[in-house]
């Protein structure tokens, strides 16, 4: 009898304890820089009109075109079919995969860039430094592992049909912005999390593969003057592009990168925007989902847009 009522006055506490528990608040996303948690909300909803769903992901292979710099991406194989028989009559294939976090379509981390300082520090976003957060296997802090979920709505500004150009080369501006969302109709909605993602007919090439990419000059893409008009003063919380780099190139300096990373906002890289921009799709639901690996400075995604 004395053991039930010990069994049951546990089974009470647990309870209690369960009860106290906000578990939604444990386990909903958080927020990550000026990014704040996200929340699938009416408003969002109304803005699916047909449910079409765009990949906005690029495909990631052993001859895609990489950054100057970035290791290699391989694909290995390490178990063949017929090589295993811990299951057998089945067989089963298992392989892995090498690959830089900026490769393919990609969001940056906060910790991705650093500040030189005078004094030989080099300063990160949030007031730590390399040396404060660097470990064998990777950064503590703010890595892929406290990146959160993105879904929002987003806006896409062709530039191409802006500009009537194949290919846009220039820097953009802030008169730019407001010009291609004021030809494209696009209102701004106050309140209303919203992410920028800028075509410029870049991807046309980077799709042809490393030779095609090897042609060209440079891309087009935003100043700093226009990503702070977009951030700032329309309160973008992302913003993203076709491009390998999310900025005007060539600009050595990559002030861009610099400033948004070191405030707190994101960005994302090398996106598709190819068949939305055939379709005429400027507004729907975005959503990137970065895979939580702890110590990396980025993450490969797959976002989509659902219009």
């Amino acid at each position: 009898m004395r053991r039930t009522l010990t069994v049951l006055a546990l089974v009470c506490a647990v309870l209690v304890l369960f009860a106290s528990l906000s578990w939604a608040g444990n386990w909903v996303s958080k927020s990550y820089g000026k990014y704040q948690a996200p929340k699938f909300t009416p408003y969002l909803k109304s803005l699916i009109k047909t449910g079409n769903v765009y990949d906005l992901g690029v495909v990631r292979s052993a001859d895609m075109p990489l950054w100057p710099g970035h290791p290699k991406f391989v694909v290995l194989n390490y178990k063949y079919h017929g090589e295993t028989h811990d299951i057998d009559p089945a067989t089963y294939e298992n392989d892995f995969v090498q690959m830089c976090n900026h490769s393919g379509t990609h969001m940056d981390a906060l910790n991705h860039i650093g500040e030189r300082q005078p004094d030989g520090r080099i300063l990160l976003y949030g007031g730590k430094t390399a040396d404060q957060v660097k470990e064998w296997w990777g950064m503590n802090w703010v890595s892929g592992a406290d990146m959160t979920p993105v879904i929002c709505r987003a806006i896409v500004l062709d530039f191409c049909k802006y500009f009537n150009t194949e290919f846009v080369e220039k820097e953009l501006t802030p008169e730019d912005i407001k010009g291609c969302m004021d030809k494209q109709g696009i209102k701004w909605v106050p309140g209303v999390p919203t992410a920028i993602l800028i075509r410029t007919g870049y991807m046309k090439y980077w799709l042809q593969g490393p030779e095609a990419v090897a042609k060209l000059k440079g891309h087009g893409g935003p100043n700093l003057a226009a990503q702070k008009y977009m951030n700032l003063e329309l309160g973008a919380v992302l913003t993203g592009a076709d491009t390998v780099s999310y900025e005007y190139m060539p600009n050595a300096p990559h002030p861009v990168h610099r400033w948004m990373l070191m405030n707190g906002y994101l960005q994302n890289e090398l996106l598709n925007l190819e068949g939305v921009a055939a379709d005429g799709v400027y507004e729907g639901v975005y959503i990137a989902l970065p895979l939580k690996i702890r110590g990396t400075s980025g993450s490969n995604i797959d976002p989509i847009l659902i219009n």
